[in-house]
């Protein structure tokens, strides 16, 4: 199947490919960029969306009730980014990101040219979509390339409306980027390149260190085991090998993010928040210990996928499976963690229309949220507290939703082995002349 959309929804294009179109017309090379040219809508919204704090900065509350807030913006204002990599090395950047993150941003802050404060920031958030539009271009590209089959799952990617919602509103698709380069490299047998991609995308977020155990998972029943341990191998020593360095540089920059989240209490889109939201806040450590039972829940997950799917999961499908799991028992729930999750669950062959459930879902919640963010300022206006903790159960539900349909997502049918030909009956005469 090399066609750009569904069946059922192909029409828009002009219907399906007919079984006359020529060769050429219907190859990956020809329709991949294509493919990726259509990701310019969805980032096209993105862009749009930032319009009024382009125009008129990122501060206030009425960063909120226009929806433009972005982490990038607030992050380049309040954490010395100006500086640049002489400046994170040496410390003085304040950042809770891990390395790879914390680098990147402290990077693209560096490129700013000197300008007002407001044009400073206006180039950082520019920066940041060209780096997030290739990160996406590149993402797309690895999904084509891991389902050549499939090619409506890139398109899928490519057209989503959750980078609309969520795309601008922090580096994070570098690190999906990261990871589903590593899925390519391991669809191609190369277990050390993926090792060495899974290892830098570990340095950006530690949920990817439950994709690298899905990888294992997974193995298991498709007979890659070796392969499989080499990878995760090659990630982890990457990973040390970076951070050791960058430890000897500054301290912080490896154990800021960990302490910051061994502290954190219950954050926005967590369902841990909805008692505070009802004027019952849960004591301190209730956040960390709950998302280390939820690696442990990930986990077993992952195991029940690659045991209990009725054909062998692919790496994707058991890390599509896991990863909700512990983004819900996480401390705080992002806008921009659907951008974690829906990738691997495309990946895995979700339909476009749980796609587009889920990503209706994660849009309400991203304007519920800023919502009663601006509700500090004026209760009249805002979305009282009762209200958001509605919005967040309706979130974890919906989050639900899609590890069910992402365990009863059919996938492709191998290809038919062929059948040995049935004995040729021998006549008489063949018999007399032998």
């Amino acid at each position: 199947m090399r066609d750009l959309l569904p069946e059922d929804a192909s029409a828009v294009i002009g219907g399906p490919l007919g079984r006359r179109a020529a060769p050429r017309e219907r190859g990956l090379p020809r329709l991949l960029p294509f493919v990726v040219v259509l990701l310019l809508l969805p980032m096209s919204g993105a862009v749009l969306r930032q319009g009024h704090c382009m125009s008129n900065g990122w501060n206030g509350d009425d960063q909120f009730w226009r929806g433009c807030f972005s982490d990038l913006p607030a992050q380049y204002q309040l954490a010395g980014l100006e500086r640049g990599l002489p400046g994170w090395i040496a410390g003085e950047v304040r950042l809770d990101q891990m390395p790879l993150l914390s680098g990147l941003m402290s990077a693209v802050g560096g490129l700013v040219p000197e300008a007002g404060w407001l044009d400073a920031t206006r180039w950082y958030v520019v920066l940041w979509t060209v780096v997030i539009a290739v990160c996406l271009a590149l993402a797309v590209r690895c999904v084509a390339l891991i389902r050549p089959q499939r090619l409506d799952l890139a398109t899928q990617l490519a057209l989503s409306p959750i980078h609309i919602v969520a795309a601008l509103l922090s580096p994070d698709l570098v690190v999906v980027t990261l990871v589903l380069a590593a899925m390519l490299a391991d669809v191609r047998r190369r277990p050390t390149l993926a090792g060495v991609l899974l290892g830098l995308a570990l340095l950006g977020h530690a949920w990817v260190g439950l994709v690298a155990i899905a990888l294992v998972i997974a193995a298991r029943r498709l007979d890659r085991v070796p392969e499989a341990v080499r990878t995760v191998a090659v990630a982890v020593a990457t990973a040390l090998g970076i951070a050791v360095v960058l430890t000897f540089a500054s301290t912080d920059i490896v154990t800021q993010p960990l302490m910051t989240w061994w502290g954190e209490k219950p954050g926005y889109g967590s369902v841990l928040l909805i008692p505070e939201l009802a004027g019952h806040p849960l004591p301190d450590r209730v956040a960390p210990l709950f998302a280390l039972l939820g690696w442990a829940g990930a986990i077993w997950a992952a195991v029940l996928m690659a045991r209990r799917a009725w054909r062998p999961a692919t790496w994707a499908q058991v890390a599509a499976f896991a990863l909700p799991v512990l983004a819900l028992t996480g401390p705080s729930v992002p806008v921009q963690a659907a951008l974690w999750v829906l990738p691997l669950a495309i990946l895995a062959g979700v339909s476009w229309r749980t796609h587009l459930g889920f990503v209706a879902v994660e849009a309400v919640h991203a304007t519920a949220l800023w919502l009663h963010i601006g509700a500090a300022s004026d209760p009249d206006k805002g979305l009282p507290p009762a209200w958001y903790a509605v919005i967040v159960l309706g979130r974890a539900i919906a989050w639900c939703f899609l590890l069910w349909s992402i365990w009863y997502t059919p996938v492709d049918n191998p290809a038919p082995r062929p059948q040995p030909l049935p004995p040729r009956e021998v006549r008489p005469q063949e018999s007399a002349a032998l």
